[in-house]
């Protein structure tokens, strides 16, 4: 899998892409977190490069820095998913455990319409 880091604002934007390995949890870990700053809270990972087929392997990704910007504060959303990995997503009730957006933009949008909650 391909990860491409963008930092704009007070945003980290994770855009995955390519292939999934079926261990790919283990192998990114490390990787993932080591880019995560403390100060930056508020991460959107896009999920628009990201094939139907490599979903399944993509969650346990997903899930372990999903929990590691909780451990840090912060929040994480998902943001642009194809049409089979949102069926996938819908299919296994995912879109349940996760806070999913059509676009980057609307992701930005949606953390600072939950501070005026």
């Amino acid at each position: 899998m391909n990860y491409d880091f963008e930092y704009q604002e007070d945003f980290l934007i994770v855009k995955l892409s390519g292939s999934v390995e079926a261990n790919e949890r283990l192998l990114t870990k490390r990787f993932l977190l080591q880019s995560l700053r403390p100060s930056l809270r508020n991460i959107i990972v896009d999920l628009e490069g990201l094939g139907g087929g490599e979903a399944v392997y993509c969650v346990g990704v997903l899930n372990t820095l999903k929990k590691e910007v909780q451990l840090m504060g912060g929040k994480l959303k998902l943001c642009s998913l194809t049409p089979e990995v949102s069926r996938y997503f819908r299919g296994n009730r995912l879109d349940l455990i996760f806070d999913i957006k059509p676009s980057i933009e609307q992701a930005k949008s949606s953390f600072g319409e939950e501070k005026d909650d």
